[in-house]
């Protein structure tokens, strides 16, 4: 009701009469006055003139469900959003609600961690209100075997909502790091819930580094503002992000994997680099050329032969030596 309110008085513009309010959304004056009151103190400057009605004077800096959702305008993500001021981690509360049966896109998002989760088992740095740190539930009908394909589905659409809103150089670091100029600024991190043969549901946690200070910061990791020396709008951003994943949710349950792979490579900045990559004792140099049908990267040594990895951490290095490949 309070989303409905806040559309409502946003295409109005300037002030929008009670009894407008009242017939479009069939409830009493008395009703919106009590949901005016719990908006205002969730941060909405709301002014009340007798007579005339009511207008919106400024918006909070939150990532409340009534900001995301208005104007939203997806078919499954972001219908149901779980808030909370802070909190560990997104990804466990989410993975509880995936357990209780929470449907198909619900959000979970939080202004701070106190436990932020990254890749590797690291923590991510989750300052409050400087952020984006939200994990989303899916129930994909897939093979376990699969699930390393929504690594590359999520890197996709967060890259892409980042270029479109901030109108920077994003590039995406094998598997799911969002880079610009080589320095981190989003993670994507993904959990399951599955049988031996099928997915219950899979939660996407996904952090950006919006209008975070960088002392704040790991020393190769840089935020938004930092590249763009402006604040920008985290809501507006939350929105994009949940846009282009439905979008590229729905591309790959239509038309596969495929696209989603052939749009990774146009935004990789680890194909054609000389790569070093660490998984559980392993250790590998060389060319990153290819990634696979199922994501897997393909790198050719110094002996021209090729390897190829699904899981591990990816460091860009410089060549040492000559590589035929």
């Amino acid at each position: 009701m309070q989303a409905k309110i806040i559309e409502i008085l946003r295409k109005g513009g300037e002030y929008v009469s009670g009894e407008e309010i009242s017939k479009d959304l069939k409830i009493s004056r008395a009703a919106i006055w009590k949901n005016i009151e719990i908006l205002r103190k969730k941060g909405y400057g709301i002014e009340a003139m007798p007579r005339v009605g009511y207008k919106i004077t400024n918006f909070p800096d939150k990532l409340i469900p009534e900001e995301i959702q208005c104007g939203l305008k997806t078919k499954i993500l972001g219908k149901k959003i779980y808030y909370y001021e802070t909190l560990g981690s997104t990804m466990d509360v989410a993975f509880e609600l995936g357990l209780q049966g929470a449907k198909d896109g619900t959000v979970v998002c939080s202004e701070s961690q106190t436990h932020g989760k990254g890749r590797m088992g690291r923590s991510w740095c989750s300052p409050k209100q400087k952020g984006i740190y939200f994990s989303t539930i899916l129930r994909p009908e897939i093979h376990p075997v699969d699930v390393a394909k929504m690594t590359f589905l999520s890197s996709v659409a967060v890259c892409e909502a980042v270029k479109d809103i901030c109108s920077v150089d994003a590039k995406i670091k094998w598997p799911n790091d969002i880079l610009i100029d080589n320095k981190k600024v989003a993670g994507i991190l993904i959990e399951l819930n599955a049988e031996v043969d099928s997915v219950k549901f899979v939660v996407i946690g996904i952090g950006v580094n919006v209008n975070t200070n960088l002392k704040s910061l790991p020393e190769k990791a840089t935020s938004l503002k930092s590249e763009t020396g402006k604040s920008v709008f985290r809501v507006e951003l939350t929105r994009e992000i949940l846009r282009s994943l439905e979008k590229w949710y729905l591309v790959w349950k239509k038309d596969g994997f495929a696209p989603i792979i052939s749009r990774w490579k146009e935004l990789s900045l680890t194909l054609g680099n000389m790569v070093r990559i660490k998984d559980s004792g392993y250790l590998v140099e060389g060319k990153a050329i290819d990634i696979d049908e199922h994501g897997g990267l393909i790198v050719c040594d110094s002996d021209g032969l090729t390897v190829k990895r699904m899981s591990g951490d990816v460091e860009h290095i410089t060549a040492e030596k000559e590589y035929s490949c």
